[in-house]
Formats: structure tokens, sequence, C-alpha cells
């Protein structure tokens, strides 16, 4: 019977054992995350052995150092493992290059004369983590004096759960390391040329770049001036992301592309029956902001009607649906962008100046792109690298084109006229040649068939088949034309030769 219950108790401890196990295993694979590990481990070590403490040193491999230490006790009420004796049964370990197992830690480690503090610890069992014959941690079991003592079967155990944490550990510390050297390495190249998405080196780009970060602190209204093209939206979206407000929505309008009936609603929201076909309540795009940050592009073509309604809204956040009694609050930032002199279409009575002295309050103003030629390149070859997949590069030469040209119509027109690179020109570096050839930079449209041909085989050559060649040829031709009369739908018609219409719905088809 005593032989029966002998065997019952081995079973289960090895039951016992497996389920301790099991659940390193578990820990192990959950996570990349040192601490997480660490803590885990730690947690494992305590309920199979039942020690008072337990800690998990790790060390450098090269000075010995301790670079970090975790310490879980069974019961809070005991205290931790002293630091000091962490780092003797480490010193031990690391000069034995062996596992610690002893009844008594002052007599486990040869301490001749010890510290009374140290008659309160009793057996002691640590384990060295290794990785390729090195030691890189340890894992130190402690009881109080009182407490049972450690034993071979719990040692073994010991080993084995060092044996698989250790490797564990040392992946989640590179991962951390990679990750934190991948985040170094961004923020260097953001702080060289780009802040989300924005490219520059130059001076001008410089100034604005470093105050972007400046804005975003605060909550104030910004008014982001800058011609057509010029990347006013981009600014206005890297301001959110480097916000408190960068988890929340950030909603776009332009004040110029909804008919001037629609704005109020769009904007403002309506309620059911409010006008003709409100066949129900509608929240406005002010509401889908709600603790976000809204941006407004082309202000100065807010009507003039609607513009108390938004000074209003500026001020003290509150606001009427269409339609409504009910006043409603809303928390957002705004941020405003204008092609225009603000000021000037003020005093022309075209725009309310209590307006727009409270959209005033941080101007930015964005350089054009002949003001910052420098960066032309650097954008250029970005712009190539998307829509060629990295598989085509500018020459010199043809980067000190790019930058003589006239940029009417700032960082939009390159990445048009890039994208158009991207899609005529078959060699895996494009040259002046290149661009004379196909009348990338030229001011007037195909002119001869013989041009015609060349650029068609071009188009063939270079074809992926995966995309409708003639669509492409035809959303090259459409942006074509209205790049070089300057947007104008109905100049562009006429040197087609087609309806304004039918032009109009391809500029739509096409996103031009």
């Amino acid at each position: 019977m005593n032989a029966t219950h002998h065997d019952t108790a081995n079973l289960q401890q090895r039951i016992d054992e497996l389920e301790w196990l099991n659940r390193l295993s578990q820990i192990l694979s959950s996570s990349l995350h040192v601490d997480h590990i660490l803590n885990g481990i730690v947690q494992v070590c305590i309920g199979f052995s039942r020690a008072n403490k337990a800690a998990i040193l790790l060390l450098d491999p090269t000075t010995k150092e301790t670079v970090k230490t975790l310490v879980h006790q069974s019961d809070p009420s005991l205290g931790s493992i002293e630091h000091t004796v962490n780092e003797i049964v480490a010193g031990w370990i690391m000069h034995n290059n062996k596992p610690l197992l002893a009844d008594n830690f002052i007599d486990g480690v040869g301490i001749k004369t010890p510290l009374d503090r140290f008659r309160n610890y009793g057996s002691v069992l640590a384990v060295p983590l290794m990785i390729d014959g090195k030691i890189i941690g340890i894992i130190n079991l402690m009881n109080n004096a009182d407490a049972p003592k450690f034993t071979e079967d719990l040692l073994r155990i010991a080993k084995i759960i060092a044996d698989q944490s250790a490797r564990f550990i040392y992946t989640a510390k590179l991962h951390e390391k990679l990750f934190e050297e991948n985040k170094r390495l961004k923020e260097e190249l953001q702080q060289q040329y780009n802040i989300h998405g924005i490219i520059g080196t130059s001076k001008a780009m410089k100034a604005v770049l470093e105050t972007i970060p400046l804005i975003a602190k605060s909550t104030a209204t910004v008014l982001i001036y800058g011609e057509t093209g010029t990347g006013k939206e981009l600014v206005a979206r890297a301001i959110h992301n480097l916000s408190e407000r960068a988890d929340q929505p950030f909603v776009a309008i332009n004040c110029a592309a909804i008919p001037a009936n629609l704005v109020e609603s769009e904007l403002f929201g309506h309620e059911r029956g409010a006008f003709t076909g409100a066949t129900a309540s509608s929240i406005g795009k002010f509401e889908f902001a709600h603790k976000g940050t809204f941006f407004l592009d082309e202000i100065s073509e807010m009507p003039l009607d609607l513009q108390p309604k938004l000074l209003r809204l500026l001020e003290e956040r509150k606001f009427f649906r269409l339609g409504s009694t009910v006043e409603r609050y809303v928390d957002i930032r705004v941020i405003a962008a204008t092609n225009k002199e603000l000021m000037q279409i003020s005093q022309e009575k075209k725009f309310r100046e209590d307006l727009y002295y409270r959209l005033n309050v941080m101007p930015l103003h964005l350089p054009p792109l002949r003001e910052r030629n420098e960066d032309i390149p650097l954008l250029a070859q970005y712009f190539l690298d998307q829509f060629s997949h990295k598989t085509k590069k500018f020459s010199a030469s043809a980067l000190e084109t790019l930058k003589t040209y006239d940029w009417r119509g700032n960082i939009r027109e390159l990445k048009n006229i890039v994208e158009r690179t991207a899609l005529l020109i078959a060699s895996k570096v494009v040259d002046v040649k290149d661009l004379q050839a196909m009348n990338i930079l030229g001011k007037e449209l195909i002119s001869s068939s013989s041009q015609l041909e060349t650029i068609c085989e071009s188009l063939v050559r270079s074809h992926d088949g995966k995309h409708d060649l003639l669509e492409q040829i035809e959303q090259h031709i459409v942006g074509s034309a209205l790049q070089q009369v300057h947007g104008n739908v109905s100049e562009a018609a006429r040197v087609l030769g087609i309806d304004r219409m039918v032009l109009e719905r391809r500029r739509k088809k096409y996103n031009i």
C-alpha cells in the first residue's frame, strides 16, 4: 500500500511538472516582449518550486554586468531578494559555470564573514541561462531559513526551464533591440527629409518641417497658405498625426468642391424635412470629426452666408443642424487652407474679416516648388519609386532638367508628370532624351504621327498585361491636355476635339 501511495505521488509530481512546463511553453510563445517573458518565467518558477522568492537576472555576456533584474515573491510580506544577494549568486555561477543547489545560502556561496541579514536566507537554487556556451543570465530561487529545502528534482526542472527559456529571452532581446534601432533610423530619416510623407531638405522646407511638431502640440486654429499643389492637406494630416488627437478622426472637406446649396447640410448636418429631399436626419462632417481634426481646404470659397455660422463654431464649438432648434456641441480642432490672400479678399468684402482673424491664429506658409527646386530631385525619385515599384531611376541630367522646369502646378504637377514618365518610358534609367522624346515636359500635345507611334511602342513594350492599356493611354492623353491648359476643362475639350461633358466624365473616371 505504501509502495502504491509512493507511485501515485510520483505520478502526480510528474503530471504537475508537465503542467508547469506546458504553461511555460505557452508563455514563451505568446510574446516577444522581454518583460512579459521574464515575468511569466518567474511566476512558473515560484509555482513549481513553491519558493518564497524568485529572480531573473539578465547579464551582459561581455562585461558580466547586470542589465535587467526581475524579482517576485510568493507572499509580498516576505520582501524580495536583496540585489546584493542576487549579484553574489550570479558571481558564483559565472565563476563555477554550473548550477547552484544548497541548503543554506551562506554556505552554498562560501561567504566567510556573512552579514547578519544574510542569515534570513535558507535554501538556494540557481541555474544559468546559456546561449552558445555563454551565460546571458540566471534564474535564482530562494527560501527563508525556516522554509523547506530545495531538492534535486526541483533542480532538474529548473534546468529544463532555463534551457527552454534562454533562447526565447535572447530572441526577445534581439527583437526589442532591432525594433528600437528601426525606430531610431525611421526617426532620423524623418528628421532628414520626411515627416508623414512631407519630403524636403531645402531651407524653406526645413523651416516648415521644424514648425509642424510645434503647431501639433497646440490646440489653436491653423491657417495654411500655399499655391495649388503644394501639399496643404498633407501638412494638415501631419499636424493631426503628431497631435494628441492622432487616434481620433481626421475629416477633410474642399469648400470649392461642394455645391453652394449643399455646403451647410454637408458641414453642419440637417434634420428630416429641412429641405426638399431631406427624408431623414443626417449628421454633418463637423460631428463626424468630434474629438478629432477638421480640415477646410479652399476656405476662401466658403459661402458668405455660412461664414457667421462657421465663426460661431470656431469661437464656441456650438452649432445648429439645418432645420433644428437644438444647439449642439462639438470638440474639434480646425485647420483651414487657402491659395488666396484672405486679407485681400476680406477687404474686397468677399470674405468676413472677423472670420479671417479667427482662422489666422497660427499661420503656416508652404513655399511653391520653384522656391525649393533643390527638393525636386528627391521628390521626383520618390514618386518614380512609387510608380515603378523601384525598378526605374532618373539620371543626374534628367533630374537637373526637372529642376529647371516651370512647375505651375507644384508638387501635384510633378507627381503627375513622374507617373506619366513611369508609364511611357521603358528604360530602367530615365534620361533627358527620354523626357524629350516622350514630350514629357513639352508645352503642346503630341503633334506628329511618328511621335505618337514612338509612345505607343513604348507603352506596349512596358505594359505588364494586368491592366487595360487603352485606358492607360486615354488617361495619359486626358491628363496631358488638362495640364497644358492649367486645368481648364472647356479648353482641354476643345484641344482634344471632344464634348466638354465627355471630357468631364473621363476626368472623373481617372481621378485627374
